[in-house]
């Protein structure tokens, strides 16, 4: 039989390897979360005349909804959302909620700046996490910003979903409103995020050199794509390149020229964000059957995985 002073000291190495292990309460391991983010192209406009009406948007949503079931995101962001769907068009939060699980909730925010799940037209995200608040913001006349802040095993997570008029920002005077809007969307985010870590995404209007993206980067936040991806965008097809499908039935070629779709992470006092892989979600177009070919949006999403840890 052992001895007691011998099993102390057994019991206390014991404890101390699975303490270094990470096995123990408090391990430093970083949480991963794979981050979605999608224009879906809300298709009430017919921009493309050959996918009316809705722009084929009845048939588009099952294949979002697949894409992103086999992908099981924890964080979904998704831009041009109808929530008050009439005749003939399609409920995106019930189909979308059907496809991730019922561990996933949807929350939505109209470009008007009501609070969220106001009817209209705006942004939409959906999470797995714990939702401890959340919020929409006015952020231009016709913008908002959509706040969701999570609890992960790092402490709050703030999401912010944005559709804004970028380049194509003016005020009555016909003056350039570009960086007075993404100064509003910078001092929510700083007003709300409490010192935490962020992930600000969306449709920005806005290419990697405008300026609203270049205050973005000097006010900290990090381009996942540029940081751990591809993000030539140079001519159609390339691998940066998030705008421009049309026309979305029959075309096997991605015309696609422009980069104005994002995931941006922003670092908090008390928890690092790191993008450890990034690239284009949906950059395809799907096989329909009998030979045919839809592409999911007029806009390709953009995917993320992000790593966050307690400093």
């Amino acid at each position: 039989m052992l001895a007691r002073g011998r099993l102390v000291s057994l019991a206390i190495g014991l404890l101390a390897l699975l303490l270094s292990s990470g096995c123990g309460a408090g391990g430093d391991e970083a949480e991963r979360l794979l981050v979605v983010n999608h224009n879906i192209l809300h298709g009430i406009r017919d921009e493309d005349p050959a996918a009316a009406p809705f722009d084929r948007f009845p048939e588009r949503l099952p294949l979002i909804a697949d894409a992103l079931a086999e992908a099981q995101p924890d964080i979904v962001l998704l831009q041009e959302v109808v929530s008050n769907p009439g005749p003939d068009y399609p409920n995106v939060r019930d189909a979308l909620l059907a496809a991730l699980g019922e561990q996933h909730r949807a929350l939505f925010g109209n470009f008007l700046g009501d609070p969220i799940d106001t009817e209209g037209l705006g942004q939409m995200t959906l999470t797995r996490l714990p939702v401890l608040s959340s919020q929409n913001k006015s952020v231009s006349a016709i913008r908002s910003a959509v706040r969701v802040t999570v609890q992960t095993d790092s402490g709050p997570l703030s999401i912010y979903n944005v559709h804004l008029e970028g380049t194509g920002a003016v005020l009555e005077t016909g003056e350039d409103a570009e960086l007075l809007e993404i100064e509003n969307v910078i001092a929510f985010i700083q007003e709300t995020r409490d010192g935490g870590p962020a992930i600000l995404a969306g449709d920005l209007n806005a290419e990697p050199d405008d300026p609203s993206i270049q205050r973005l980067l000097q006010e900290g936040f990090i381009d996942a794509l540029a940081e751990a991806g591809d993000p030539t965008c140079e001519q159609q097809g390339d691998p940066g390149c998030t705008s421009g499908t049309i026309p979305l039935g029959d075309n096997p070629d991605n015309l696609a020229d422009h980069r104005i779709d994002y995931i941006f992470v922003l670092p908090g006092d008390d928890a690092t964000v790191d993008v450890t892989e990034a690239s284009l979600f949906n950059n395809e177009p799907f096989g329909i059957g009998g030979g045919r070919l839809l592409w999911a949006s007029d806009h390709i999403g953009v995917r993320a995985v992000v790593e966050l840890k307690e400093r």
